[in-house]
Order: C-alpha cells, then sequence, then structure tokens
C-alpha cells in the first residue's frame, strides 16, 4: 500500500456530486506511469466514494489515446465503492476527494460510510494506491481516513529510517551480504562502478521472497536494478525469462520500478548503464 499526496480541492458541480479535479488528473498520471513507463499488464481498478469523481476519471482516462486501449484490455473499471462488492483488481487506486473546501455534507457522508473505504482495501490482490491530500486526511474528522494516513507515514518514514542506515554502511567495495553465492562477478563491478558514480544502491535487498541485485531509492521512489546473465535470464526465444517478467509485473505491483541490465551491456557501456540510472534520479 502506498499513498500519493496531491494536494486538490474539493468542488461541487452544478450536476450534482463531488470532484477533485486536481485528485483526477493525479490518477490519470499513475494510470500512465503503470501501463505506459513500467508496462505493467495487470488488472486495475479505481475507486471513489464519489459517483462524479469515478466519472471525471474515467471521462480523463479513455479520453487519454495513449493508454485508453491498453486499459480496456486489462479489466479496468472504474466506479463508486458499492460497484466494487465482490470484485477485484490486481491494483485499486482510491481517489479520497478530500481536499480544501470540503463541505460539512461531504465529511459527514464519508463519516458515516467507513465500510466504503474498507471496501476498497480489501478488492485490492496486490497493491493499494491511496491519491488524495495527506494533510487535510489526516487532520479531517473522518476517523478510517485519518488514522490510515498517519500508518502510511509511519510506515514510510521506518522504511526510510532503515534505508538511511543501512547505507551508512556502504563503502567502494561490495559488502558482506547473507547469501554471497547468489551475487555474480558482474554485479560487484556494476556496485564499485555505481558507487564510484557516486549511487548508493543496496545489494541483495529483500522485498517478499525477492533479493534484489540492488535496490536504489530516490525519496518516494523506489529502484529495482537487476544484473542478468544470459544462461539464467533469457529463453529459447531470445527473450526474459517468464519467471523473471512475473517478478517483474509483481514489483511493479509493490510500487516499483525496474531496469534490468544484460552482463554484455555492463561491459561493452558501463557510463551508459550509470547514465541509465542516473536519469531515472533526476541526475544530469
Amino acid at each position: 500500500m502506498r499513498w500519493v499526496d496531491i494536494k486538490g480541492s474539493f468542488n461541487k458541480p452544478s450536476s450534482g456530486g463531488a470532484v477533485n479535479e486536481k485528485e483526477a488528473a493525479g490518477v490519470v498520471k499513475i494510470l500512465r506511469d503503470l501501463v505506459l513507463t513500467k508496462g505493467y499488464r495487470g488488472s486495475i481498478g479505481v475507486v471513489s466514494p464519489f459517483r462524479a469523481q469515478a466519472n471525471l476519471i474515467r471521462e480523463l482516462a479513455l479520453a487519454d489515446v495513449s493508454i485508453s486501449n491498453l486499459l480496456t484490455s486489462q479489466d479496468f473499471l472504474v466506479d463508486t465503492v458499492h460497484k466494487f462488492q465482490g470484485d477485484e483488481r490486481d491494483v485499486i487506486i482510491f481517489s479520497t476527494v478530500v481536499g480544501k473546501g470540503i463541505t460539512p455534507g461531504a465529511i459527514s457522508f464519508l463519516k458515516n460510510n467507513g465500510n466504503l473505504f474498507n471496501v476498497a482495501v480489501t478488492r485490492a490482490r496486490a497493491q493499494l494506491i491511496v491519491v488524495g491530500d495527506l494533510t487535510e486526511c489526516a487532520k479531517c474528522d473522518i476517523s478510517y481516513l485519518s488514522e490510515f494516513s498517519t500508518y502510511v507515514t509511519k510506515l514510510n518514514d521506518a522504511v526510510e529510517t532503515q534505508v538511511k542506515l543501512d547505507l551508512t554502511s556502504l563503502g567502494s567495495e561490495y559488502p558482506s551480504v547473507s547469501n554471497p553465492e547468489r551475487v555474480s562477478d558482474w554485479e560487484r563491478v556494476f556496485y564499485k562502478a555505481l558507487f564510484e558514480a557516486g549511487i548508493k544502491a543496496l545489494p541483495q535487498y529483500q522485498v517478499e521472497q525477492y533479493a534484489l541485485d540492488f535496490a536504489l531509492f530516490a525519496g518516494e521512489r523506489r529502484l529495482n536494478i537487476e544484473v542478468d546473465g544470459e544462461r539464467y535470464h533469457r529463453n529459447w526465444t531470445g527473450e526474459l525469462c517468464r519467471r523473471d517478467q512475473i517478478r517483474n509485473l509483481r514489483m511493479i505491483e509493490l510500487g516499483w520500478d525496474v531496469m534490468r541490465f544484460w552482463v554484455y551491456e555492463i561491459r561493452d557501456d558501463m557510463d551508459g548503464c550509470i547514465n541509465r540510472i542516473k536519469n531515472w534520479q533526476g541526475v544530469t
């Protein structure tokens, strides 16, 4: 689960209901990142307590020609929570609509319908993404939203603290890890080159059942870096093995970006590989 903090405003359109236009645009940006940038092909659902917001998100998403066909082929559904009773998606995006200017009537509606949030949480098979104003939700009089925002903040703080502690132990030589037999010579070479380029990547970082070759953090963004030898990672068609494709899918569901390098890429173009990672960091 993760929270995407968007500072939008609550509005009541003349047609009725409630919308948060900036938040709706943020949801579409997340959809673009999932299906275009990351190549995610799992099922996606978008849920909101307010029908007008669900309608706005649907209109914006389907009007975007770069993603509309992909979404349609991926069992895409945007609706109110009531429509998701008994239905599931791999990734669920929950649009709170809570923001500056929210009315007492809307707050009362959300307070009295806490079960809607529970349904949204349980509809996600792999990842729940909550989109909304983190500060407004934390201080609002809607207990389940304020408690959840506090929980996510503490969770992120705990991860950030541990990552900082781990990074302080890194040096120019590949560190000792609990499973050195899994580490290839090229991973050690790549680690040293990354460190010399000012990139501190954590080796053998554990996520669920996976030991990542390297994990890199930039604020709330997370990058899984893999070094692939052709013997174990390429199938007879020349493509990435099915197990690695499934792993990529799972890492994306968990909110990670994934960058894989064939050994020959590192061998023949180390600078190009490092520049790809710097571009992800936003470093030129």
